[in-house]
């Protein structure tokens, strides 16, 4: 069983090394990341998830989000999700990745 206090943890965790990371766009444009939230609302089929909303500025020359990577500020994947995102003239997009938290077994 996960606690909500290591859940807090984990997403304090998150929360740290988030910022000042990046989403990498379809494999090729990075976007800084502007903010990171944690979101309170429930995820549906995911019990001990964790959905970070992240907000980035717009790019022009990225017409349509194929693939976005969550990225710490050392470069390390935090989370990925695929898309078919046509911005259509968007000046930002707000992106959710969810984290699932999973427990080990003491033996």
């Amino acid at each position: 069983m996960i606690t909500q206090s290591y859940l807090q943890t984990i997403r304090d965790d998150l929360l740290a090394r988030v910022t000042g990371g990046d989403v990498l766009l379809n494999d090729t444009v990075s976007v800084p990341v502007q903010a990171v939230t944690i979101s309170s609302h429930p995820i549906a089929g995911v019990q001990n998830g964790i959905a970070l909303q992240v907000s980035a500025q717009h790019v022009a020359s990225v017409p349509v989000i194929t693939s976005a990577k969550l990225r710490t500020s050392t470069g390390a994947v935090v989370a990925e999700k695929t898309a078919n995102i046509e911005m259509n003239g968007a000046q930002f997009v707000n992106l959710t990745f969810v984290v699932e938290v999973k427990g080990g077994a003491v033996g």
